[in-house]
């Protein structure tokens, strides 16, 4: 079916191709925490209850994320189960403990933003930094007009 939108057959190319990106991306995290004591989700959800250095509640980590709290909630008792966070009394909500990113957790996201920046390093090598922005700005004006 034909579109008289001029750009939408570019913009259908170009969300298919973020799909593949997203697989492509899942993989290389399965890479880089290989030998590790975390999975490639795992570590998404521990680098996020990891910025900022404060702790914070398992729903604002998965608000922040774009996930469902349960699943969070999920990954962060096996983090904790390993050592890597622990949760911690909330003086403003009882009932939501806050997560705290352990000494532990610290080291290991340190040990693997390594490897990740060599990957990038390696990925971005004939991009530039014009290339990159551009193509920042664009997913993100498409993903806030998703939301």
């Amino acid at each position: 079916m034909a579109t008289n939108r001029p750009h939408g057959s570019d913009l259908n190319e170009l969300l298919r191709e973020c799909f593949r990106l997203n697989r492509g991306l899942m993989e290389v995290s399965q890479q880089l925490t290989a030998g590790t004591r975390v999975t490639g989700a795992q570590w998404g959800v521990l680098t996020a209850l990891g910025q900022g250095n404060i702790p914070r509640t398992v729903a604002e980590t998965a608000r922040q994320m774009g996930l469902a709290r349960q699943s969070v909630q999920r990954v962060a008792d096996v983090l904790a189960d390993k050592g890597l966070v622990s949760y911690l009394p909330n003086p403003e909500d009882k009932r939501a403990k806050l997560v705290e990113v352990s000494r532990a957790g610290r080291a290991l996201l340190g040990q693997l933003e390594q490897q990740q920046q060599a990957w990038v390093d390696d990925v971005a090598a004939d991009c530039s930094g014009a290339e990159i922005k551009a193509a920042l700005q664009l997913v993100k004006k498409i993903r806030q007009r998703m939301e």
